[in-house]
């Protein structure tokens, strides 16, 4: 889906005002730096919490979002959206080598 500007940046506000960390309670940035993946129904988002550094993978949901109107058929929308991922080999592949770098590490990864 294309959100446009006004509409992705009312959604980050939102999660702005909610979102603290799982871990310490503390509350978290968000911007659009955050954004990482857009779809038809969702916005992914990585986020770190500044207090104990811990990393946030938040999935947001866009179903209740006025104006965002979904163009995805039924049978689409049970999908998982981690599964609609991996569209191209490449990006994969290029996933691939980045965690062999790291080790494995997440840690490392997104530093």
């Amino acid at each position: 889906m294309e959100l446009d500007p006004h509409t992705l940046h009312l959604i980050i506000q939102r999660i702005r005002n909610q979102m603290r960390c799982p871990q310490c309670g503390e509350k978290i940035p968000v911007d659009m730096a955050s954004v990482r993946l857009t779809g038809d129904d969702f916005v992914l988002l990585q986020l770190k919490c500044p207090m104990c550094d811990a990393y946030i993978v938040l999935h947001a949901s866009l179903d209740g979002i006025k104006g965002a109107k979904l163009r995805k058929e039924e049978q689409d929308r049970i999908q998982n959206a981690s599964s609609s991922l991996c569209h191209r080999e490449e990006e994969v592949d290029i996933l691939r080598q980045a965690l062999e770098r790291a080790d494995g590490s997440f840690e490392q990864l997104f530093s």
